[in-house]
């Protein structure tokens, strides 16, 4: 586990302290609740990505699979 520091507002840090008699869990609650959130923002911008391509899904995995599409992996260089 680390420890750190951390500075914020007097205000912020009472009111943490009235809700929560353990300031550290309430902060780890509160990053994991944050880092949550993020996760999911940035997976909600890349729905529809695939929209943008020429080919669907599908044609993509086949394209690969074929010996056309076999070349991203050719070591032979």
């Amino acid at each position: 586990m680390a420890k750190t520091s951390v500075t914020i507002p007097d205000d912020l840090f009472e009111e943490a302290k009235e809700l929560s008699d353990n300031f550290s869990s309430f902060v780890t609650e509160a990053i994991k609740d944050r880092i949550r959130k993020v996760k999911v923002e940035r997976a909600l911008k890349s729905f529809g990505k695939w929209d943008e391509r020429d080919n669907d899904s599908a044609a993509l995995v086949k394209d690969l699979r074929s010996e056309k599409g076999r070349g991203y992996a050719d070591r032979s260089d």
